[in-house]
């Protein structure tokens, strides 16, 4: 009778394994597409807004010191 209730007990902790590791995976697969959706969402949006980067402005720009010789 004891063996029948260990083993009981190691497939009820086996079995809520199992389905901790499946509902564990699944929402981490959800929330790695939910972010995945995000990021194009946000890449189209800012694709339409023209998706160049800014200019580098004409005071950043050095001249180009040439060495004495």
């Amino acid at each position: 009778m004891n063996i029948d209730k260990r083993l009981i007990l190691l497939l009820a902790v086996t079995t809520s394994a199992a389905v901790a590791a499946f509902a564990t995976r699944t929402k981490r697969r959800h929330v790695r597409v939910a972010g995945e959706e995000q990021h194009k969402t946000n890449l189209h949006a800012w694709e339409n807004e023209g998706g160049n980067l800014a200019p580098i402005p004409a005071s950043a720009i050095q001249p180009v010191v040439q060495p004495a010789v």
